[in-house]
């Protein structure tokens, strides 16, 4: 059973990864929406310079490398699997044979995974130059550069992914919690606005 669970939990992933559109039903075309104005390119050239200053490739690829190690312990596929029914009572009684197993699939989930940052990468960087230069003029961007040169800035730039991080491991510890408390407490209900999925079909009226 639990086999077939693995491969879903891949799929899944996948499934979550992939654009949105691949997921919702073919619609008729829909007009062309309006051309985005053209970024000034003197604000382009100073974003550009500015993450390379900032160093935002290695940022990104530092933080997304932290999940690819997650992924390859097999914790992630574990995490999704745990919402499965059954599942934890049959990880608790045979721990060593699912570690093996979800090690394993954790391994291929990470080798996919490295090889969708390494093609992304570049991309997700020329993303960030395009948001700056969208979002603030030439004079400001120029601006934070000086400011990140500071050792105030310094020290903000090398430390707010690590505050960013703390904040969101309590944001998730705290509410996670709660949510599970509160979706175990409502159980029944769910279980009551789900049932007519369990009601078989009518049959069809004989003719």
């Amino acid at each position: 059973m639990f086999i077939r669970l693995l491969a879903v939990a891949a799929f899944s992933t996948a499934i979550a990864a992939a654009p949105a559109v691949a997921q919702t039903p073919a619609k008729a075309p829909a007009k062309a929406p309006a051309k985005a104005a053209a970024l000034d390119p003197a604000a382009v050239a100073a974003a550009r310079a500015l993450v390379q200053q900032l160093d935002v490739q290695g940022q990104i690829n530092r933080s997304l490398n932290q999940n690819v190690e997650v992924m390859r312990t097999g914790v992630a596929m574990r995490s999704m699997l745990a919402q499965q029914p059954g599942f934890a009572q049959a990880y608790t009684a045979n721990r060593a044979k699912f570690d093996a197993a979800l090690k394993n699939a954790g391994a291929i989930q990470a080798r996919v995974a490295e090889k969708v940052i390494r093609e992304s990468s570049a991309a997700i960087v020329e993303q960030a130059v395009q948001a700056y230069a969208r979002n603030y003029t030439a004079a400001e961007i120029q601006g934070l550069s000086a400011f990140f040169k500071t050792p105030l800035g310094q020290a903000l730039n090398s430390r707010q992914p690590r505050v960013t991080a703390e904040i969101g491991e309590a944001s998730t510890r705290m509410i996670g919690t709660r949510i599970d408390a509160g979706m175990k407490a409502a159980a029944p209900q769910l279980q009551a606005a789900l049932a007519p999925l369990n009601t078989p079909p009518s049959p069809a009226p004989k003719k």
